[in-house]
């Protein structure tokens, strides 16, 4: 499955936007992020979510009110959903500027837009400072028919395990025979220190391989070291 998923392509300012294709970051990148940092910085973070009708150069325009305040974008997820585009930025920005960026993207008039910015002011790349530690790391799948509430019970039994979902993504496919449509879901899980006691990954395998069964899909849960 390790080749499923590949590196987040971070959409820079671009004049096209492309429908992605169905990937999602390796959870070996994710366990570079297992330390959450503390800020001691004079920058502040936001996190920025941007809707609309799609269109060309919704990530151009929005880029450019950042990089007029003095701001960078760090992570970036992107993703266009039926007619819709979505966005999402983790942003950096010299605290004296913060407001200012804040109020020029939830004010912009962008065609067809909806943005609004949360604070982030837990999270520093570069501090050194951490807390928690992730104590378990795992890529997980599913492959088959679709389902009605075929995502609730995966990440229900996911969560019924301790889990908590870093990244997941979902999507339709047409089956390579007989032009019927597959249901596929891949994504990253994470358990922080310390493990419960009653923690264990290949009881969470069972539980999943059951729940795949029960759907007529292929579930899986691999360990990353």
């Amino acid at each position: 499955m390790r080749s499923q998923l590949c590196s987040l392509v971070r959409r820079a300012a671009a004049t096209a936007v492309a429908r992605p294709s169905f990937v999602v970051p390796s959870a070996s990148v994710t366990a570079n992020y297992s330390l959450r940092c503390f800020s001691t910085s004079s920058d502040q973070y936001l996190v920025v979510n941007a809707v609309g009708k799609d269109r060309t150069g919704i990530v151009s325009e929005l880029t450019k009110l950042v990089t007029d305040a003095g701001g960078n974008v760090g992570d970036s997820q992107a993703a266009k959903l039926g007619s819709h585009f979505s966005l999402m930025m983790h942003l950096s920005v010299p605290s004296g500027r913060a407001e200012a960026l804040r109020n020029a993207l939830e004010g912009c008039v962008l065609e067809g837009m909806s943005v609004i910015c949360f604070e982030d002011d837990a999270v520093d790349p570069n501090a050194v400072e951490v807390t928690p530690k992730i104590g378990y790391s795992g890529e997980f799948s599913l492959s088959g028919a679709d389902n009605l509430g075929i995502v609730h019970r995966l990440t229900s039994a996911l969560s019924r395990n301790g889990l908590s979902i870093d990244k997941m993504v979902t999507a339709q496919e047409e089956a390579p025979f007989g032009g019927s449509t597959l249901f596929k879901v891949l994504g990253v899980a994470t358990a922080s220190e310390p493990l419960s006691m009653n923690f264990s990954p290949d009881r969470v395998r069972d539980e999943l391989e059951s729940l795949g069964e029960e759907m007529n899909c292929d579930v899986k849960l691999e360990d990353v070291e």
